[in-house]
Order: C-alpha cells, then structure tokens, then sequence
C-alpha cells in the first residue's frame, strides 16, 4: 500500500511544485513592474576597468549621493544620522574601507566553488573561504552619462590593492510613495543583480534593507525584464562609539565608522561582511 500511496504524492508533487515556481515567478514579475533599473549589462568579464570600456565613465564624483537629504521623508529624518555617516554617504571618496568576510554554515562550499567563477569575473569578487584576513578596499567614483542612465547614476569601483575588481555597482534613487530607494545595480553577464533598499533609522546610524513594504528586494533584470528573487540584504553604518554597535565593531578601535553587510536566500543568512570605514 506504501508504494502506491508514494506514487501518488510523487505525481501530485511532479504537478503541484512548477506551478508553485511559475506562481513565484509571475509574484516575482508583478513586484519588480514600475521600478525604474539600470539599463547597464555586462558582456563577459566586468573587472575594474568595466565602466571606462563601457565607456559610461564621466566626471569624478565625491561620493555615492550628492546630499543624504534625498532619503528624508515622514518617519526618516535624515539630521538624526550621525555627522559622519552622511559625510561618508557624500563625500565617499575620501574613505578608506576594510572588511571581513564570513559565510555562514551549509552555504560555504557552494561559496567556495562561486568563488573560482567570480574571481575570473572580477565581480562580487569575495574569498571562498572564511579567514581571519583583513582586506583592504580601493575606491573610485564617477558620474555616469544621462544618455547611458536617465537616472543620474553614479559607478562605484571598489578593487583591491593589485587593482582586482571586488564590487563594480552602479548607484542611484527612486522614489515611490514618498519614500526615496537607494536603487544599486551589479552588473554580469547579459543582466544585472537589482537591489532596491529603504532607508530607516538605526540609533545614531543608518539601516538600508530590503525587507519591508514597498519596492524593497534583490531583482535580476535583463534586457527583456525583472523578476524578484528569492533574497534579501541589509547594510548597516554605525559611528564607532555606538551602543548598538557591538556586533559590527572592528578589532581595532582606529576606525571613524563600522558597518555590517548581511545577506539571506529563502529566508536563511549566507553571508556577512564587516567593515571598518576610516577618514
């Protein structure tokens, strides 16, 4: 009787389960409609020089926004952030940034073998395995031209020392219901990894996440359109005498700001990275 009870469930499961993922993927589709992605791709490897072959770098710019105050609106008063956290928002270039990574249990070896491909890649080009290593980030920014982004964007390039690509993102904002985004596009290959995060108050600090009402969510966009996935993530910068920053402070004290970058996939943390943010 087992046998038959299985086949059932088997064939009720072989039905049952891509309908549930086309659901996903049509909630997916109906979520990322109206929002306002980059319109920048990538063609094989990205790397630091990605924007300039491109050819979407403009003018060098100081920072990731021109003023914090974009993000103020009712319930987010952008003068309760800390003095230091806006200028790092707008004077960003004049930061030095280091960071940790740690990837969390039942996610390390498929971090490990992502590792081998985004290190060719030169994009989210994180360690695949967890260390107590220090790693030390260098930053430019630029302007990228209306005619590329409607949006007013700006290209952050974050490479290490030997000039290896770490992050390549393309920073911008929207607003949607009286709340302004910070609209980040990665570019890959063919597409681009969209997070759209609200700003919200974390003490004396600044917690952009994902997770909440609104446009909020992780999005692969591609030429032909987004669709949401199943992620989330949350970044936090905290001057370095806060309270609530015990979890995010550095092993040394020299730092003028810290912050913690954490990630999930359906629903379980992968992935944190700590860093210490010096003037």
């Amino acid at each position: 009787m087992a046998l038959p009870a299985a086949r059932a469930v088997g064939r009720w499961l072989a039905v049952l389960l891509p309908v549930l993922a086309l659901a996903g993927l049509r909630a997916g589709i109906r979520r990322a409609a109206g929002i306002p992605f980059a319109p920048v791709y990538g063609r094989g490897r990205i790397g630091a020089d990605w924007a300039a072959r491109r050819g979407i770098t403009g003018e060098p710019v100081a920072g990731e926004v021109e003023r914090f105050s974009i993000y103020d609106r009712p319930g987010f008063d952008f003068e309760r952030i800390h003095p230091e956290i806006r200028r790092f928002y707008e004077e960003t270039g004049d930061y030095d940034l280091e960071y940790r990574t740690r990837w969390h249990p039942r996610f390390r070896l498929g971090a490990w073998l992502a590792s081998f491909v985004t290190s060719r890649l030169e994009q989210l080009n994180l360690p695949g395995r967890n260390d107590d290593r220090t790693r030390s980030l260098e930053s430019e920014l630029a302007a990228v031209p209306r005619e590329v982004d409607p949006r007013g964007s700006r290209v952050w390039t974050r490479a290490d020392p030997d000039g290896r690509a770490v992050f390549v993102a393309v920073y911008a904002t929207h607003t949607s219901e009286d709340v302004t985004y910070a609209n980040v596009a990665v570019p890959l290959p063919g597409s681009n990894l969209s997070t759209v995060l609200r700003p919200e108050h974390d003490g004396e600090g600044v917690r952009f996440t994902t997770r909440g009402p609104g446009d909020g969510g992780l999005y692969l966009v591609t030429p032909v359109g987004a669709v949401r996935l199943p992620m989330d993530q949350r970044f936090r910068v905290l001057p370095l005498d806060s309270a609530d920053g015990g979890d995010v402070r550095p092993s040394t004290e020299d730092s003028d700001l810290v912050a913690v970058h954490e990630m999930w996939l359906c629903g379980r943390q992968f992935l944190t990275i700590r860093y210490r943010i010096t003037r």
